[in-house]
């Protein structure tokens, strides 16, 4: 963004949060996730154990649950990216975008890793 300015290119990030499409659909991600799985050594399951497909497949199914059906907020981001006579060079489309992910950005490095 900062390398495309003195060229008078002004570029704006866009942010966006979860939102429930069919790539999100549990099921999917769970044979997903179980196929991966299947394709690794031995060795490498072993050390991770089979608990671990079962804790990310739980994991994977929670955060779900804060994905946004509304694509609306992503699409009138871009919108107004795109035809707005001032765009601003961050937005952040979606709750958990603006409450998580945008604060963090802010954060060191050190700081994000950690969270």
């Amino acid at each position: 963004r900062r390398e495309m300015r003195p060229f008078g290119v002004k570029v704006s990030i866009i942010e966006p949060g979860g939102f429930w499409t069919s790539l999100l659909d549990p099921a999917t991600l769970a044979n997903g996730l179980k196929h991966v799985w299947e394709r690794l050594p031995p060795e490498t399951q072993a050390a991770y154990g089979h608990p671990y497909l079962e804790a990310c497949t739980q994991c994977s199914a929670q955060l779900v649950r804060l994905c946004s059906t509304r694509l609306s907020h992503a699409t009138a981001t871009m919108v107004h990216a795109l035809l707005a006579r001032f765009p601003r060079s961050r937005y952040a489309a979606g709750w958990d975008a603006r409450l998580l992910f945008l604060p963090l950005s802010y954060c060191p490095a050190w700081l994000s890793d950690a969270i």
